[in-house]
């Protein structure tokens, strides 16, 4: 089983900053960024958590979108942006590891990389966003799917004990719990 973390460790950018630039237009993605340069700030301060961070930026960009707008603008996105910022070197990695379980455990949402990950035949646990009335509302349905929320997702879905070997990749600070995960059997003589 290999593990691994999407945003700055197999995709070399933030996923959700990429995609939104990508679904509003560089004017729009610009203006937002100044617009709520505060609350990113105290982001990036650590003032803020992440989950309530992404609920403010899902909000103010796409919040009353249509739902199948919003999901098609997702997969456009995956097929067509995500090999452009790939890091090569992972990715050509888990292409070569055709008896493995790959799971992408990432805090973006599925809707902008879930086409990317059934088309490599790649698993994904990702953080689910919320719809009401066939429109995206900008919250998370759920837990935000970084830190310990990633390796209870992990457990909820696969039985760790079944795999001999767990490969973990993951550089970012709601890694550190995953990373853990990592498992290898020592080999007696």
């Amino acid at each position: 089983m290999i593990l691994v973390d999407f945003d700055h460790t197999l995709y070399r950018r933030d996923s959700l900053l990429e995609f939104t630039r990508y679904a509003v237009g560089t004017s729009r993605w610009f203006l937002g960024i100044v617009r709520l340069m505060p609350m990113l700030i105290a982001y990036r301060l650590r003032l803020r958590d992440g989950a309530s961070t992404k609920v403010i930026w899902l909000r103010y960009f796409f919040g009353g979108w249509p739902a199948d707008t919003f999901q098609a603008m997702g997969k456009s996105f995956a097929l067509h942006q995500i090999d452009r910022h790939l890091n090569t070197t992972l990715y050509h990695y888990l292409k070569t590891q055709h008896n493995s379980t790959i799971v992408i455990v990432t805090a973006s949402a599925a809707e902008w990389i879930s086409a990317w990950t059934d088309r490599e035949h790649f698993h994904l646990l990702a953080t689910p966003l919320a719809y009401a009335d066939g429109k995206i509302k900008g919250d998370l349905k759920g837990v935000n799917c970084t830190g310990p929320e990633k390796v209870r997702r992990v457990k909820m879905v696969y039985d760790l004990n079944q795999y001999t070997t767990i490969e973990v990749y993951g550089n970012g600070r709601g890694d550190r719990e995953l990373l853990g995960l990592a498992k290898t059997v020592q080999q007696h003589q």
